[in-house]
């Protein structure tokens, strides 16, 4: 077993105004995808990475248990500022762990993660 986690969802009500989001704040590509009738957005997946998908889920509740971090890159600064560009919002500034940085922030479906970066 490579990865303890392998794959994750994220409920989301509107799928194109939260895609904008991820893809303007991660500054990825998500992949639209529909099996059975549900309609997803796929993040980058090569094979050996992690990834998951933001699930259309009609009066979805938003997730503010469960916490995934995402890889902000380098600094997270610029991608702090992303985030209230794109109308999200930040509950947990920037905090230093012993890896790097890390901060809390809604996605603008209310659904909470975590975002994190060697550097400031």
């Amino acid at each position: 077993m490579n990865n303890v986690i392998n794959w994750f969802e994220l409920p989301v009500n509107d799928l194109n105004r939260t895609k904008k989001i991820y893809e303007n704040v991660l500054e990825i590509s998500l992949t639209p995808m529909e099996f059975d009738g549900f309609k997803s957005l796929t993040f980058p997946f090569d094979g050996d990475n992690v990834s998951g998908a933001l699930v259309e889920n009609q009066n979805a509740e938003p997730n503010q248990t469960v916490i995934l971090y995402f890889n902000a890159g380098e600094k997270l600064s610029p991608t702090l500022e992303r985030v209230k560009e794109n109308h999200g919002k930040i509950v947990m500034d920037s905090k230093q762990i012993k890896s790097g940085f890390i901060a809390h922030v809604l996605d603008n479906e209310g659904n909470k993660i975590a975002l994190f970066a060697l550097e400031a």
